[in-house]
């Protein structure tokens, strides 16, 4: 028996190779045409990892920068956590008299009860050891900076480091003394700002806006209800 040729089947089995040819061809052009967020310390890049220990107030534990982090984040959502980092050294002198800056900030941009209405921004110190003559620091050091702790024995830039300006620090310091963080992230000198966005996304870096100060940075982009 002669087996019929079905015209309409090789019809309908040509067009659906042609859909199917047609579909991945579109996702080459997709996957060509897409680059990936390049991680990196320049404003629109994914910030690199954070890594160490830090101390909270209450004894040294491991840090995880993007347990921050959340990839479902949307421009505008309030809900989202935001982070500054700020590299710094205590035995800076710049960094010694940002420190009261630093704090109102931490302070007011924390929640809702200091009045703030926009999303919650993070407060992290990474602290370094600048490889500079008399800059000799250590974990006690650290500490005696970041709670302002007066008569530690600890000195900071030439003196003593509860003497500095400003409230006590409520915020995690990172031990980056081995300067591994600094380097990674290529930071030139300290003190220096990043303000991320909860995606993980570099929105503001101090080194990119010479002059332009971290609280205005913040007010600017950081989303608000009243907005």
């Amino acid at each position: 028996m002669k087996h019929m040729y079905d015209e309409e089947a090789d019809v309908r089995t040509t067009a659906l190779i042609r859909v199917m040819a047609l579909f991945f061809v579109g996702i080459m052009i997709i996957a060509a045409t897409t680059s990936p967020i390049a991680t990196g310390t320049k404003e629109g890049e994914r910030a690199p990892a954070l890594e160490g220990k830090f101390y909270n107030g209450s004894g040294w534990s491991d840090f995880n920068l993007e347990s921050y982090w959340d990839p479902t984040w949307e421009e505008g959502d309030i809900t989202g956590q935001w982070v500054v980092v700020e590299f710094m050294d205590t035995d800076c002198p710049y960094c010694v008299q940002s420190a009261e800056e630093i704090a109102i900030n931490a302070n007011d941009f924390a929640n809702s009860d200091n009045g703030w209405d926009g999303a919650t921004v993070n407060f992290i110190a990474s602290v370094a050891e600048l490889n500079i003559q008399g800059h000799d620091s250590s974990r006690a050091e650290m500490i005696a900076f970041r709670n302002k702790i007066a008569d530690s024995g600890e000195s900071c830039a030439g003196s003593d480091c509860g003497s500095r300006p400003g409230a006590a620090h409520n915020f995690p310091y990172i031990d980056d003394l081995d300067l591994d963080n600094m380097q990674k992230w290529k930071v030139s000198g300290t003190p220096s700002y990043y303000l991320i966005q909860p995606d993980g996304i570099i929105a503001w870096s101090s080194a990119e806006h010479q002059g332009e100060e971290l609280r205005d940075a913040i007010l600017s982009l950081v989303p608000r209800e009243s907005a």
